[in-house]
């Protein structure tokens, strides 16, 4: 690429950076007006940009798909020539369908983009491909499976030899750094978070003594730019530790550095929202509105109204919102926080759209089709070859009338298989069909789910964070917050049902102390029905998911409070040796009657009944609760008699 092509791309970025969308697209059309005999690779160039330009900052999905078909005509019958132009092709294919809600087709391009890259190019070529599978990954909010994608791009990236240029050279690798540390800061492994953003700054450290006074000013900009992104960063983070003073410092520096025309502006916009709520945790509310006054003006000054404008815009209002609370101006924080709720609930809803979407799981599926495409194929020819056998035999063995009879019936036989053959195949696809309408169905309720309950616990997370509650309110705001959340991993649940033990976090959890949390948290629902619960355990520690482990003993506890009469006695029992531990749930209630005991563990089942009062049955617990248990290589059964009584058992593995 030509060198003035490069200093216009980079003179683009910087009025980007600065928030002049409309003056950075005016001047790439001047640029390129101005231009003679254009070659294929820059026009290429100039579309790429577009397209993730109204992908990106503008939100035109009309003229990015447009930009998108530029890209393919630029390089019509030079794909072997510009192979990696050529898989991005793919890649922003697939960006565009996504934002299409198409993520079906989607996922395909970027396979497809993936294999052709990984086909025909070295790793150093195909790290850009690999960090936007990892950048997805991290906007599912799937940020350890994100950590992987972009740490094996740095991988890919770090093998380009010197001299490859300064975008693989310097941008990339600070880029990917930073992005790992994210997604630790997400994980809440603020630790781990630190030390990847301390090697972005020490890399970035390194570069800057290489590009001091770069010829294209714009590389040792670059250079700074990324510094004070990474700062505002880790300021964040010291902040979250409670180391305040270094938290104040990366801040200030970074706000200094990007806070200036041609510099990363929306960047500092973040970094003053993280000093504002520094000095609000600090108790210096001079401070905070001085940074307040500032990002108003700052804010006010914003273009283009897009996702950042939407993002940046929440955040203020929840530090002003903080900012008036803690000076008692009700009024003022009641409207900022109004104002904050309406957009966290937008912010809420877009994150969630393709949150359970499973990428990998696309990419084998299109593997699969593709083998069986070449499996297709191959069986044709090999059925030419078995026709071609049969003629030769018949000529040379047609007077054995023995031969042509028997062959006759063989044929015959052939026949009616076939015909049943066909017969048991539209049998299996009516039933997969069905059940992929159930599964869809289950789905699609289970996503409905999650915006009331998201919205529930957001506003108690929310109220929590005041310090002007009593101890009983606050009490009763960390239970609905705790329900809430429970609420959501039921519903997580519906939508991982029959997905085995993946996805499964395992921990040391202490059972005894997480039994007695699960009574007491269900205690309140025993008292209702002046039912006594009653408690035995010993100390055991076993290796299991904690969530999923809650959820079992919520179901079975749950439902001896259901099935037991009023004024009942429960009993919950955890024993064990060094192998195994064994929880038992024990009730005197109803019992389960013996025609429906084959079938208490099913998913969809027609067993379900009311409680003692009156309570409403969903017939989801126990399947879920064999599904969890199975999955930790555990074992879960029942004994009852009918009006006698019934008690659960549970055993698991120890550590």
């Amino acid at each position: 690429m030509r060198p003035e092509i490069y200093l216009i791309y980079e003179n683009v970025n910087r009025l980007l950076n600065s928030g002049h969308y409309a003056n950075s697209l005016a001047y790439l059309d001047s640029a390129y007006a101005e231009m003679e005999d254009i070659q294929p690779l820059e026009e290429w160039n100039r579309y790429f940009h577009l397209a993730r330009y109204y992908l990106n900052y503008v939100s035109d999905l009309e003229m990015a798909d447009r930009y998108k078909d530029s890209m393919n005509y630029a390089l019509k019958g030079k794909e072997h020539i510009y192979q990696a132009e050529f898989a991005k092709n793919y890649f922003v294919k697939g960006d565009v369908l996504k934002a299409n809600k198409r993520f079906s087709e989607a996922f395909k391009n970027y396979y497809e983009g993936r294999e052709f890259a990984r086909q025909r190019l070295p790793p150093c070529q195909t790290a850009d491909l690999t960090y936007q599978l990892g950048l997805f990954k991290y906007n599912q909010r799937e940020y350890q499976e994100a950590i992987i994608y972009v740490k094996r791009a740095l991988d890919e990236v770090l093998q380009c030899p010197s001299g490859s240029g300064f975008v693989v050279s310097v941008k990339d690798p600070q880029m990917y750094w930073n992005t790992i540390a994210l997604a630790f800061e997400k994980l809440e492994e603020l630790d781990s978070a630190v030390h990847y953003y301390e090697t972005a700054l020490d890399f970035i450290a390194s570069k800057k003594i290489v590009y001091p006074q770069s010829s294209f000013q714009a590389e040792s900009n670059f250079v700074e730019v990324a510094r004070g992104v990474v700062l505002g960063n880790i300021g964040g983070v010291f902040a979250e530790m409670g180391e305040v003073e270094k938290a104040e410092k990366a801040l200030q520096e970074s706000i200094q550095i990007n806070d200036r025309p041609g510099y990363d502006i929306p960047d500092a916009r973040t970094a003053k929202i993280k000093l504002g709520n520094l000095y609000l945790k600090l108790n210096q509310p001079e401070n905070a509105l001085d940074v307040i006054q500032k990002l108003d003006v700052s804010i006010k000054n914003i273009e283009v109204k897009n996702e950042h404008y939407e993002n940046i815009l929440s955040r203020f209002y929840n530090l002003r919102w903080h900012y008036y609370d803690s000076n008692n101006t009700i009024d003022s924080a009641y409207r900022d926080l109004l104002a904050f709720l309406e957009l966290y609930k937008v912010s809420e809803l877009k994150a969630t759209e393709s949150r359970y979407l499973d990428m990998e799981e696309s990419f084998r599926s299109t593997e699969q089709q593709l083998q069986l495409a070449n499996i297709t194929r191959a069986n044709d020819m090999k059925k030419l070859y078995l026709m071609g056998s049969v003629v030769i035999t018949l000529i040379a063995f047609g007077f054995l009338i023995a031969v042509w009879y028997h062959l006759k019936r063989h044929r015959l036989i052939n026949k009616q298989i076939s015909k049943q053959n066909i017969e048991l195949q539209d049998a299996l696809g009516a039933l997969e069909q069905s059940q992929a309408e159930n599964s869809k169905m289950m789905h699609m309720v289970a996503h409905d789910l999650r915006s009331p309950i998201s919205s529930m616990t957001m506003i108690a997370d929310v109220l929590l964070e005041s310090e002007n509650w009593s101890d009983e309110d606050r009490t009763l705001l960390e239970h609905i917050k705790l329900s809430g959340d429970n609420s959501l991993n039921l519903v997580s649940e519906m939508m991982q049902v029959n997905r085995g033990s993946e996805g499964i976090k395992k921990e040391s959890v202490d059972l005894e102390r997480m039994i007695h949390y699960c009574v007491d948290l269900l205690r309140h629902r025993a008292d209702e029905k002046q039912q006594k619960i009653v408690v035995e355990t010993v100390p055991l520690t076993a290796l299991v998911s904690r969530e999923k482990m809650w959820r079992v003993m919520s179901n079975l506890i749950a439902n001896a409070i259901k099935f037991s009469e009023i004024g009942g006695l429960i009993s919950v029992r955890l024993s064990g040796n060094q192998n195994k531990a064994l929880i038992t749930v024990k009730d005197m209630g109803i019992g389960i009657p013996d025609k429906i005991k084959d079938s208490v563990f099913e998913l969809f089942t027609n067993s379900k009944r009311v409680g003692t009062a009156g309570e409403t049955p969903y017939g989801m617990g126990l399947a879920i609760s064999k599904q969890i248990v199975t999955a930790h290589e555990g074992s879960i059964w029942f004994e009852s008699k009918e009006g006698k009584g019934t008690t659960f058992f549970v055993e698991m593995p120890l550590l």
